[in-house]
């Protein structure tokens, strides 16, 4: 009805603006997607409405995930970092992958290689809470 020229989603859901522009793309709605940058905690946890079911325990566990994100940090992108960062994640007693995957950005389809744009997702129970992270590999 109100007929807007562009909607914002945010990065941290890369699936849910995966599939909305994937919407936009196949309906030929006449609106432009913008992804939004994660926002982050001064210590490098995404923000989420989730991190408030965390304990201090869990909070300081689940840091975990912003630093397997920087392992891909500066220069460091092949599909090797995948196997390192599961390891890193594995190591934290109270976290549990859900899974840690390289897709293609615009399909989120599996890739057998870095070709850019590669979305790098994760999620991650840390105690009960699920929490996701992600990076976008651009080249």
């Amino acid at each position: 009805i109100v007929a807007p020229d562009r909607a914002y989603f945010g990065q941290k859901d890369a699936q849910q603006l995966s599939v909305i522009r994937r919407m936009v793309r196949d309906l030929n709605f006449d609106i432009e997607i913008i992804g939004c940058p994660i926002v982050r905690e001064a210590d490098g946890l995404a923000k989420s409405s989730r991190n408030t079911y965390l304990n201090a325990e869990e909070r300081k566990a689940a840091l975990v995930l912003s630093q397997a994100v920087k392992l891909y940090r500066p220069g460091l992108y092949d599909l090797g970092k995948v196997t390192t960062v599961k390891e890193l994640i594995e190591k934290e007693p109270l976290a549990r992958i859900d899974y840690v995957k390289a897709v293609d950005a615009v399909s989120v389809e599996p890739v057998s290689k870095m070709q850019p744009p590669v979305l790098v997702a994760m999620a991650v129970y840390i105690g009960k809470t699920r929490l996701i992270d992600n990076f976008i590999y651009e080249g």
